[in-house]
């Protein structure tokens, strides 16, 4: 018996009724899947390009505002620039009037110190032929003076010699030849000129209180105007020694000092109770022997 199954094509079986509403739910299922991520992929579709209208607008708006600020910086750094050129160009005019006025100035000064360099120019100038007319005068005056001086003086050698033949010498009252003897004041101006000895002046009036003439004491004792005789008292080393009855012109000695030079005095003039006259002082005072100190002594 043969199998009616082999070589026969297979049949399908009929679904049955449950499948078919399985199979829908599923297709349903599946169409609902796909409508919810069709609904989500335009969502996210419209969000995309909301969130790109935005980005758009927000760059459009922040290249604005840049653009926006670009432009005040610009014209902010075009207003700097011009009043940078503005100042530029007054600083260039103050310093070009500066400049000038400096230079006007500078002139002005130079020209004042010019002038006062050529004033003390002028003013050198008339010094110097002031000062070459003083020393021309001064040299004139010097040359009248020497030679007025040189006159003067040989008139005073003229007179001195004159002078000086008038003097003399004479003994004292010691009978020692005394130096030259003066009779008045002009002969005892030259003799102070010869310079042999110191000459003290006087006018010794009678007195019983000593007056110190040179380094010794004189005391009028006697005036006779009448016979012009004097007495005085000299004082010197402490030894008192009386000169009396003397006459005028005669010279008066005695020892001091050790000396063997006497000191002279010479009454020239004899007045009532007074007289005047001068002491004449040895000006190298010479020792005396040691044989000889007691005559001199014994002469005073």
């Amino acid at each position: 018996m043969t199998n009616d199954t082999e070589g026969s094509p297979t049949r399908v079986r009929p679904a049955t009724g449950w499948s078919v509403y399985v199979l829908a739910a599923a297709l349903i299922a599946a169409f609902g899947g796909l409508f919810y991520q069709s609904r989500q992929v335009a969502s996210v579709r419209q969000d995309l390009q909301r969130l790109t209208q935005t980005q758009q607008q927000q760059l459009e708006q922040f290249h604005g505002q840049m653009q926006a600020n670009l432009a005040a910086a610009k014209g902010e750094v075009d207003q700097t620039l011009g009043n940078m050129s503005q100042q530029l160009e007054t600083a260039r005019n103050e310093a070009r009037t500066g400049v000038k006025r400096a230079q006007i100035t500078a002139s002005k000064k130079a020209g004042e110190v010019l002038s006062k360099m050529n004033e003390k120019d002028q003013e050198f100038d008339q010094k110097l032929t002031e000062l070459k007319q003083s020393n021309a005068e001064a040299s004139t005056q010097v040359n009248e003076a020497i030679t007025g001086i040189r006159t003067d003086v040989a008139s005073t050698r003229t007179d001195l010699s004159g002078t000086q033949a008038d003097l003399k010498r004479v003994t004292g009252d010691m009978g020692v030849m005394s130096g030259l003897i003066a009779t008045n004041s002009k002969e005892l101006e030259a003799l102070k000129k010869l310079g042999d000895r110191d000459y003290f002046e006087f006018t010794l009036p009678k007195s019983s209180t000593p007056q110190r003439v040179g380094d010794i004491q004189l005391t009028l004792r006697k005036a006779d105007v009448k016979r012009n005789r004097f007495t005085l008292v000299v004082l010197a080393d402490d030894r008192r020694v009386e000169k009396r009855d003397k006459t005028i012109n005669e010279p008066v000695q005695f020892y001091t000092g050790g000396t063997r030079i006497p000191y002279e005095i010479v009454v020239n003039q004899v007045r009532k109770n007074q007289v005047v006259g001068y002491l004449a002082v040895p000006k190298v005072k010479m020792p005396l022997r040691s044989g000889s100190a007691e005559i001199l002594k014994a002469k005073s």
